[in-house]
């Protein structure tokens, strides 16, 4: 799968296509644009579309920022759809402030991607 960077940001961002569900009850997220983001050590997904899917939260943890302030947040155990493959069981944080999905490292380092910043590509060649 190949996926163009978002160039509505400056500079240019990689993305990917992603889905998540709950498989103990069937249900998707839409297909939504998540920032791949290799110095967040987790995946942060809006609350919002966890609710939608009827994820529940399975733990706590403590979250700190870029800008070095601490944080609790509700952790949630999901599948994650990119590019024809499902990531089973990923934990993701529940990100209560911002409407932007982030993939971190707990997924990155899942994947063979490719950031191809010459021509504004991102590509998953494996896993």
């Amino acid at each position: 799968m190949t996926q163009p960077y978002n160039i509505d940001y400056d500079p240019p961002i990689p993305i990917l296509q992603v889905r998540f569900s709950t498989p103990e009850w069937s249900l998707y997220t839409d297909t939504l644009l998540a920032i791949v983001d290799t110095g967040a050590d987790g995946t942060l997904v809006p609350v919002k579309y966890l609710r939608a899917i009827d994820a529940t939260v399975e733990g706590q943890s403590g979250l700190r920022s870029q800008w070095g302030e601490r944080r609790t947040v509700n952790l949630y155990l999901v599948d994650l759809e990119v590019a024809e493959l499902t990531l089973q069981s990923v934990w993701v944080i529940g990100d209560a402030l911002s409407d932007e999905v982030i993939i971190g490292r707990n997924v990155l380092n899942r994947l063979h991607l490719v950031l191809n910043g010459p021509i504004l590509r991102s590509e998953i060649v494996g896993f």
